[in-house]
């Protein structure tokens, strides 16, 4: 696999993890697991990586919220193959640690929003949402009025539940389209609800929280420790040995049509006692699995491809199907990966395809019922700029860099990097046609925002639109000299390279080792460098402050180190707190040559973090040890 592709699959895989952890899929469980497969075979580790985080996922979990394992069942025709052989393994495997145990855990998969109820020393302390496993955002106070304030149960206490809807309430008050102001499906009103800062009372009055796992101090316990709690006990577990396992799944499916919850399959799990012993990974637990149902299928036809232009000038078809019901909701597009997928599996107009949810969310083409009449043309120019088009058997790609497809891609991509308050990639669009990049866009703002020439952007000059759009920008106070080099919208030119770079600007020792030597010619020669080094003047001579990486302590007392975890249970509220405590200590990444120390909440947590310290010898210590 090329390096190019690699690194566009790898943005696709974090991007998909981030908006699953938010709620908002942005393709199946099956396309992600085999998105997974592939990056593993071609040697990427991004598996590895907890991925970028939104800013308000600054809340930490005690102990880290972990994914599932997966086992996706199969139908040949008319026959279902309950994957009893994978299952086996699976089982067998861990058997041979904890025993062939008389009972296993068979429970549903909701297919809802997971939280944390946290409690300390019996006292209801936070209330978060999944996030990225290691943070969350905090909700208590949308959940806080329908919970028990107080628990008899000392120590950390986490209460890991999935929040759902009742069907029958959904399909009567909320399912409908996002015009009428209703939802597509359970899941995503649940997100919404969840999500939002503006919630509705009313609507989290609505949702059901089903008990999982409870954690005491960081060990799994028994539903029973908390039976004098209404609200945690809820419980739908089925208790099975392992011999009876098709029997267990066949008896969630049939409960699948009646039930009053979207589910997508069914948990496995060891008991409490023997989690401990089985253990963890960095992605998933050791003592449970998910076996995924068949996903609901319908037949319908191609009835067109539409073309969107990536950042990149990758041209993404989305297939545009005859209008079908599928799992509740009318289906009408669905996605077409690449031109070169179309063409391996002649899906074009006319083609009859059949088409399923899995996870019951986002659908995808499973394989063409009956092939298309019609010729197969890809289109020879560009949609947007008309430009002519070049085709490596894979992809289509626009090859004009100035292509406003491209541009307004990439002016979304920074306005996520700036955290603009109100303005996304759509109401940047009109502006693609005039700035190649974000700082020009932002130097354009600064200076002319306030005229009468924002109307030629979809803007009404003086209404409300303007002042948020305006504001969003003038907000901005202070950016690091590596996100500088970030919104000039260079090709392949992400946070760990303009890092090194702001450091070779600063006066530091860069290490360019493990980057792409073309990548780090292109950002020496005397234009580029020349350009970054003028957006920065410019950008501070509209007020905005620069942070450039400062030159280390030269003495015996300075210690560079990485932070992880939350100081709060030592006495400090942010990390930037204990740092002006400790002057002697400076933020760096551990493959900087000055890292002393990982500093922790926790020095018994697995992280990833923590494997890397122990890999590099750098010494761990605590917050309390200072």
């Amino acid at each position: 696999m090329e390096i190019l592709q690699r690194q566009r699959l790898e943005a696709k895989y974090l991007k998909a993890k981030i908006e699953y952890y938010e709620g908002i899929p942005i393709m199946t469980d099956a396309e992600f697991d085999s998105l997974e497969e592939m990056l593993i075979k071609a040697g990427s580790k991004v598996h590895e990586q907890i991925g970028s985080k939104r800013k308000d996922f600054d809340f930490p979990h005690p102990t880290k919220m972990l994914s599932l394992s997966k086992i996706q069942m199969e139908k040949d025709g008319d026959i279902t193959n309950y994957m009893y052989n994978e299952f086996y393994t699976w089982f067998e495997k861990r058997a041979k640690v904890v025993g062939k145990l008389a009972v296993l855990k068979g429970s549903p998969k909701f297919d809802g929003s997971a939280i944390n109820i946290i409690y300390r020393d019996g006292n209801l302390e936070n209330i978060l949402t999944r996030g990225d496993g290691l943070t969350g955002k905090n909700v208590t106070k949308r959940f806080k009025p329908v919970l028990p304030q107080k628990i008899k149960i000392q120590g950390i206490v986490q209460i890991r539940c999935e929040v759902v809807i009742d069907l029958n309430l959904f399909n009567k008050k909320y399912k409908g389209t996002p015009e009428e102001g209703k939802y597509a499906n359970a899941r995503n009103f649940v997100a919404g609800v969840i999500g939002k800062d503006d919630y509705s009372k009313q609507k989290v009055s609505e949702l059901t929280l089903v008990p999982l796992h409870f954690l005491v101090d960081g060990k799994h316990v028994s539903q029973i420790l908390f039976k004098d709690y209404p609200a945690y006990q809820k419980d739908w577990n089925e208790e099975f040995i392992f011999e009876d396992y098709e029997t267990m799944i066949k008896k969630f499916e049939e409960k699948r049509k009646t039930f009053n919850f979207q589910l997508d399959g069914v948990v496995i799990a060891f008991p409490e006692v023997v989690r401990a012993d089985l253990g963890e990974n960095d992605h998933d637990p050791e003592w449970s699995l998910a076996i995924k149902f068949i996903p609901e299928g319908a037949i319908t036809t191609v009835n067109g491809i539409e073309w969107n232009v990536g950042k990149r000038g990758q041209l993404t078809p989305v297939v545009l199907l005859d209008p079908v019901e599928l799992a509740g909701t009318t289906v009408k597009r669905a996605s077409g990966y690449n031109a070169g997928y179309l063409i391996d599996n002649i899906i074009w107009i006319g083609s009859v395809v059949s088409i399923a949810k899995a996870g019951d969310i986002i659908p995808e083409i499973q394989k063409v019922i009956v092939e298309t009449p019609e010729t197969f043309v890809l289109p020879a120019n560009c949609p947007i700029c008309e430009t002519r088009l070049t085709f490596d058997k894979i992809h289509l790609i626009c090859p004009n860099e100035s292509c406003p497809g491209r541009i307004s891609k990439k002016l979304a991509s920074s306005s996520g990097l700036l955290d603009l308050k109100g303005v996304g990639g759509e109401r940047l669009k009109p502006f693609a046609v005039d700035f190649l990049n974000m700082y020009e866009l932002m130097k354009w703002v600064f200076t002319k925002g306030d005229t009468k020439e924002i109307e030629k952007y979809d803007i009404k000059y003086g209404e409300r639109l303007h002042e948020i759009f305006v504001n969003a920008f003038k907000n901005i106070k202070s950016l690091p000299y590596e996100k500088v080099i970030q919104l000039l919208g260079y090709e392949n030119v992400g946070r760990k390279i303009s890092k090194q770079l702001a450091k070779e600007h600063a006066g530091l020792k860069p290490d360019y080792a493990s980057l792409e030597k073309a990548l780090v010619e292109k950002l020496h020669e005397p234009k580029v460098e020349q350009y970054i080094k003028h957006a920065v003047k410019t950008l501070e001579s509209l007020g905005i402050t620069i942070d450039r990486p400062e030159v280390p302590k030269e003495n015996n007392n300075s210690f560079g180190v990485v932070l992880t975890g939350s100081p709060k249970v030592f006495g400090y509220k942010t990390k930037a707190e204990f740092l002006t405590k400790f002057p002697n200590l400076f933020e760096c990444s551990m493959s900087d040559a000055e890292c002393k120390y990982l500093i922790t909440d926790n020095l018994n947590s697995t992280s990833g973090k923590m494997k890397q310290a122990a890999k590099k010898g750098i010494e761990i210590k605590t917050y309390g040890d200072f």
